[in-house]
C-alpha cells in the first residue's frame, strides 16, 4: 500500500529524545537529591532512620519507574502505533508500562509516607500528631489499594499485556479509575503539605526566618501541581498509545522525583553550613560559630522533664511537652533548644534555673 507524504511525515514523528532527556535529569536531579541527604545524615546527625529508608525506597521505584520509560522506546514508546508493526513489540511495550505503573504507585507512596514520618519527628502537639498519623494511614490504604487495582486491572492478569485481543477475560476502565482517585489524592496531598504551615507560622523568631521555613515546606505543593498537569493530559490510551501516553508518563516521573528532591532540600542547608562556609554567608544562613556539628544535632529523640541533667551541670527546666528530635544546651546567658531533624533547625529561648550542687 502506497502511503501519502502525509501519512509519511506523521509516522516520521517521534518524541524519543525528549522521553530520554526528560528522564535522564530526572535521575540526575533525585539522586543528587537523596545523596546529600544520606550523607548529611550520616556525618552530622545520628544515622539513618525509618523516613530516610522510605524516601531511599521511592528512589528506587523513581529509578525503575525512570529507566522503563526509557527502555520502552526500544518497543515503539515515543513513536506512533503504526510503526510498531510486530505483535510482540506491542506486548512487550504493554508489559513495561503495567511496570511503570506499579512503580510510578509504590514511589509515590513511600515518599508520602516519608513525609508524615518527618513531621512526626520534628513537630510536637497532639491534635498535630493524630492528624499526621490519620494522613499516613491514609497514604498507607491509598497505596494498597491502588497496587491491587493496578496488579488485577485484568483477569486473568497477563490479559493486560495481551497486546493480540485473543486472551479471555475482562479488565477495569483504568482511565475511570485514575480520575477518580485523583480527587482523593490530590485531597490528601494538600493536606499533607500544608499540615506543617500553621506550626511554621507560629514559631517565635524573626519573620524572614519564619517565611524561609514556610516556603521550603510549602515547596511540597509542586507535587500537587505535577498531579495536576498530569491529569490533563490523560486520555484513552486505546488508540495509538504509545505515542499519547507521552506526556502522561514524563509527568509521573516528575512528579515523583520532584517529591523526592524536595523532601532532601532541608539536608541541603547542613551541607552548605558545614561545607561551603563562604557560600553559607552569602545567602545568608544563619551562623552559630560557637557549636559544632556535635552540638548543634541532638543524638535522640526524648520528652524534656524536670530536672535534666546534662555532663557536669544539673539544670532544672519547666516541663516542655511534645515530642522532638532536640537537644539542649547551657551557656553563661541561658540554654536553648533545638529541634533538629535531617538539616531542619529551629531555636527557641527557654528559662533555666542553675541548681547548686
Amino acid at each position: 500500500m502506497t502511503l501519502s507524504p502525509e501519512r509519511i511525515a506523521y509516522l516520521a514523528q517521534s518524541r524519543i529524545p525528549e522521553i530520554i532527556a526528560c528522564n535522564c535529569a530526572l535521575i540526575v536531579i533525585a539522586t543528587a537529591g537523596l545523596l546529600v541527604r544520606i550523607f548529611v545524615r550520616i556525618r552530622y546527625l545520628t544515622g539513618l532512620n525509618f523516613d530516610d529508608v522510605l524516601c531511599i525506597t521511592s528512589y528506587i521505584f523513581t529509578f525503575v519507574l525512570c529507566f522503563t520509560a526509557m527502555w520502552m522506546t526500544r518497543y515503539g514508546f515515543g513513536k506512533h502505533i503504526g510503526t510498531v508493526s510486530s505483535m510482540s513489540a506491542r506486548s512487550m511495550f504493554l508489559k513495561l508500562d503495567f511496570v511503570t505503573m506499579l512503580a510510578y504507585v509504590l514511589a509515590l507512596g513511600a515518599i508520602k509516607i516519608s513525609f508524615c514520618l518527618l513531621y512526626l519527628y520534628i513537630f510536637p502537639g497532639k491534635k498535630f500528631r493524630i492528624a499526621c498519623w490519620c494522613l499516613m494511614a491514609i497514604s498507607i490504604g491509598e497505596t494498597i489499594a491502588e497496587t491491587l487495582v493496578v496488579i488485577f486491572q485484568c483477569w486473568p492478569v497477563h490479559k493486560a499485556w495481551d497486546a493480540t485481543g485473543l486472551v479471555e477475560g475482562h479488565c477495569v476502565d483504568m482511565e475511570t479509575f485514575y480520575y477518580i482517585n485523583f480527587g482523593i489524592k490530590l485531597a490528601t496531598d494538600l493536606a499533607l503539605f500544608t499540615l506543617p504551615i500553621p506550626k511554621l507560622i507560629q514559631l517565635k523568631m524573626t519573620v524572614g526566618k519564619r517565611v524561609g521555613l514556610v516556603m521550603m515546606f510549602s515547596l511540597g505543593l509542586l507535587v500537587c501541581v505535577a498531579s495536576v498537569i498530569r491529569v490533563t493530559y490523560m486520555n484513552s490510551f486505546s488508540v495509538d498509545h504509545t505515542w499519547s501516553m507521552v506526556d502522561t508518563m514524563n509527568w509521573s516521573c516528575i512528579e515523583v522525583a520532584i517529591a523526592i528532591f524536595i523532601a532532601c532540600i532541608p539536608s541541603f542547608k547542613s551541607l552548605i553550613t558545614y561545607r561551603f562556609p563562604a557560600l553559607k554567608r552569602l545567602l545568608g544562613f544563619s551562623s552559630d560559630d560557637s557549636r559544632g556539628p556535635s552540638k548543634m544535632y541532638g543524638d535522640s529523640t526524648r520528652r524534656t522533664y524536670n530536672g535534666l541533667s546534662t555532663g557536669r551541670n544539673s539544670i532544672k527546666m519547666k516541663t516542655m511537652t511534645g515530642h522532638s528530635i532536640s537537644g539542649v544546651q547551657t551557656t553563661a546567658h541561658g540554654s536553648q533548644e533545638c529541634i533538629i531533624h535531617a538539616g531542619i533547625h529551629v531555636t527557641t529561648d527557654v528559662s533555666v534555673n542553675d541548681v547548686s550542687v
